[in-house]
């Protein structure tokens, strides 16, 4: 009976101690939030109005967007399109449009086959949609300085930045 009666007792000893120790993290607690409210000197309201939730929710959009197009690995799409890219084919510029997921490619064209080559592999890759936009046929000056002809022209391509 009197180890059953100690074990009782250490157990009581152990269970006040916790108590103890949790009351006085609480304390700590409580003093923290204290002081902190003091530093905030009241700039913190306790409750948002229909504006200022919308407003927050507006700016957590607006940053979502940007983290999104942040994210957007542009070395992977010019992996792929070196790839896709045909011989005598090259590109001039790339537009983005991040707001309906489309970059449209500018470039030239040695032969009209060479064009056809590039919308041909596009198709065939896995954007949404493929459309040539413009193309017309232009003169370029070649390494050795003389005019040779060559296609200009312009694809949009949809379904880039998913």
């Amino acid at each position: 009976g009197l180890l059953f009666a100690l074990l009782l007792l250490l157990l009581l000893l152990f269970q006040v101690r916790t108590y103890l120790q949790d009351r006085q993290q609480i304390i700590s607690c409580q003093t923290n939030i204290e002081r902190m409210e003091l530093r905030l000197n009241g700039t913190v309201p306790k409750r948002f109005t229909a504006e200022q939730i919308a407003a927050q929710q507006r700016e957590f959009k607006y940053a979502a967007k940007l983290l999104k197009r942040d994210a957007f690995r542009w070395t992977v799409l010019f992996d792929r399109m070196e790839a896709l890219l045909p011989r005598n084919v090259s590109i001039r510029s790339f537009s983005p449009s991040y707001k309906d997921g489309s970059l449209v490619l500018t470039g030239v064209a040695k032969k009209l086959s060479d064009l056809q080559k590039l919308l041909d592999n596009l198709y065939a890759d896995s954007f949404r949609q493929v459309f040539l936009q413009s193309q017309r046929q232009i003169d370029v000056v070649a390494y050795d300085g003389q005019k040779k002809p060559a296609h200009e022209f312009s694809i949009r391509l949809e379904g880039v930045f998913q």
